[in-house]
C-alpha cells in the first residue's frame, strides 16, 4: 500500500487473546497424533497452539493442512510441513476441493480461534468425517483507541467481526463511512455481511491474501480516476 501511494493507516479491530486456563487445550492438542488430519485455518492458530504446547509438539505423522500460505509459513515456522494448502482464493472452499469427496473413517481436528464460520467442519462431516474442534485462541473487541480522523477512502475488511468491530470502534463516523469509504472485502460472504449494514461501496478480492487487498484497492483507485 505505501509502495501504490496509498497511505495506509493500521487500525486493528479484532484483539487476540489467549484462554486463561490452557488445561483442557493442553489435554485435547496432546492428542493431535490420533487424527487423520489437523487443519489449521490461521497463522493465529498455528501461533497460539505452539505457546499452548510450550513449543513441544508431538511427533506428528498426520496429514497436515493449512488454510493458505501464511499458515504454511507459520507451520513451517514452528517445524511442521503441510502436505495440503488452500489454493486461491484461499479459503474453506478452494480447501474442500482438495480433499476426496468420501471421507469414511477418517478423523480430523480442526485447530482454529473460539466460534467463526462453521462451513468447512459442516462440509466435512457431511462427506463421512470424524471431526473435532480445538479452539487456541479468542477473538475480542479491542479496548478504547484513539479512531483515525482522516478521509477513509478504503477500508481492508477480512471478517464479518472486524466489519462489525470496525463499526462499534467508530460509531460516530460509521454513517460517514457506509456511504462514503469503499469497502475491500474478502469474500461474497463478506459482501453480503456489509451490504446488509448499509455500506454503499463494496469491492471483492479476487484472492483472501494481502496481494489480493492490495490489487483490489489499485484496481477501484484507477476506476473511480477521471
Amino acid at each position: 500500500l505505501d509502495a501504490a501511494n496509498l497511505n495506509p493507516i493500521n487500525f486493528p479491530c479484532i484483539e487476540i487473546q489467549t484462554f486463561p486456563d490452557p488445561t483442557v487445550h493442553n489435554d485435547q492438542l496432546t492428542s493431535l497424533k490420533q487424527k487423520d488430519y489437523l487443519i489449521f485455518t490461521s497463522a493465529n492458530a498455528v501461533l497460539h497452539a505452539d505457546l499452548l504446547l510450550s513449543k513441544h509438539w508431538p511427533t506428528l505423522n498426520n496429514t497436515l493442512v493449512a488454510i493458505g500460505p501464511k499458515t504454511a509459513e507459520a507451520l513451517c515456522a514452528v517445524g511442521l510441513k503441510p502436505s495440503i494448502i488452500a489454493q486461491a482464493p484461499f479459503n474453506s472452499e478452494s480447501l474442500l476441493r482438495q480433499f476426496p469427496s468420501s471421507l469414511q473413517n477418517k478423523t480430523c481436528a480442526i485447530i482454529k480461534g473460539e466460534g467463526g464460520r462453521p462451513f468447512l467442519a459442516e462440509q466435512l462431516r457431511q462427506r463421512g468425517m470424524t471431526l473435532s474442534n480445538i479452539d487456541v485462541y479468542r477473538r475480542s473487541l479491542p479496548s478504547y483507541r484513539p479512531s483515525p480522523t482522516q478521509t477513509l477512502h478504503y477500508i481492508t475488511i477480512t471478517s464479518q467481526l472486524a466489519l462489525s468491530n470496525l463499526f462499534s470502534l467508530m460509531k460516530n463516523r460509521a454513517g460517514q463511512l457506509k456511504q462514503q469509504s469503499h469497502f475491500i472485502v474478502f469474500s461474497q460472504r463478506i459482501a453480503d455481511y456489509a451490504i446488509s449494514l448499509g455500506c454503499q461501496h463494496v469491492h471483492i478480492c479476487h484472492e483472501a491474501s494481502d496481494d489480493g487487498l492490495v490489487r483490489a484497492i489499485v484496481e477501484v483507485k484507477k476506476a473511480n480516476e477521471f
